[in-house]
Parts: C-alpha cells; sequence; structure tokens
C-alpha cells in the first residue's frame, strides 16, 4: 500500500466527516500527519445602501469552531495516541477553494473527504465540492460515500 505522508480531512462536524476521518485514519501510519480543516462559510448582510459586510458574530462562529476542532482533535488522540493530529480552519464563502488553497501551499499528498451524495435539484442548487475537489486536486482524492444500512423488507 501507498505511505501518505501528509493527508488532508475536510471535517464540518456532519457524519459524512467522521466517515471519512475513520477512512483517513486506516491509511495512515505513524510518521503520517492528518490535517482536520474546518471551511467557514460566514453570513454576510447587506445594508439598505448596498454595502456587505459579515456578520459581527463572525469572530464568535470562528472562536467556537476552533474549540470543537480542538476538542475533536484530543479525543482522536485520546483514542488513536500513534497518530499525529492538527487542524485548521479557513474562512470563505468557497469550501472547495479552500480546500484545493490549502492543499496545495500545505504540499498534501492525499484528501479524504465526505460526500453528501445529493442528487438532482439538490446537486444543481448546492454543487458538489466533493467534485470540484476531486477536479481539480493536485493530489489523489479519495471520496467516501455513506452507505446507509438496508432494511429488510
Amino acid at each position: 500500500m501507498k505511505h501518505f505522508d501528509k493527508i488532508l480531512c475536510p471535517y464540518d462536524f456532519s457524519p459524512h466527516s467522521e466517515e471519512a476521518l475513520r477512512y483517513a485514519m486506516k491509511l495512515a501510519d505513524n510518521t503520517t500527519g492528518i490535517t482536520l480543516l474546518n471551511a467557514i462559510q460566514l453570513p454576510y448582510l447587506i445594508d439598505p445602501n448596498g454595502f456587505s459586510y459579515y456578520d459581527f458574530k463572525a469572530d464568535e462562529l470562528k472562536k467556537s469552531t476552533e474549540d470543537s476542532l480542538a476538542k475533536k482533535v484530543e479525543e482522536v488522540k485520546s483514542t488513536y495516541p500513534d497518530l499525529n493530529f492538527d487542524f485548521k480552519i479557513e474562512v470563505d464563502n468557497d469550501p472547495a477553494e479552500i480546500v484545493l488553497k490549502v492543499q496545495k501551499e500545505g504540499k498534501y499528498d492525499l484528501i479524504v473527504i465526505g460526500s453528501h451524495g445529493r442528487k438532482g435539484l439538490g446537486r444543481i442548487l448546492m454543487g458538489s465540492v466533493a467534485e470540484a475537489i476531486l477536479r481539480d486536486a493536485d493530489c489523489p482524492v479519495l471520496i467516501i460515500k455513506m452507505i446507509k444500512p438496508k432494511t429488510a423488507a
């Protein structure tokens, strides 16, 4: 199996990103660095004069996200002490651009990302972050799709 030095794992606290993190940990060894990346999309306001600006609670949102990611990293470090984890927070309204920028700047050699698996109109309206990353990344991209358990009929 190929050895990965640096794995980038976009992480938004969803079940999809939890599943991607599990896969990233399976692909890592004690020399691999795994970075959890959270892309904060800030709400913006438009005033009556046409000026747009970020909501004043942006700093609170960033601090809360930082606290939650630090807690998550400590949790996985305590469960997997042989693995190397860190986290990064970036602020922008295009998550795919953030992931691609961080991957290129950090020279990550694998991206492991969860897919929400939207179809039809939802995919058209929301776009596909995983697809944009797959298309433009400078490294292999592993897209993890959660499989719903089949129920007995």
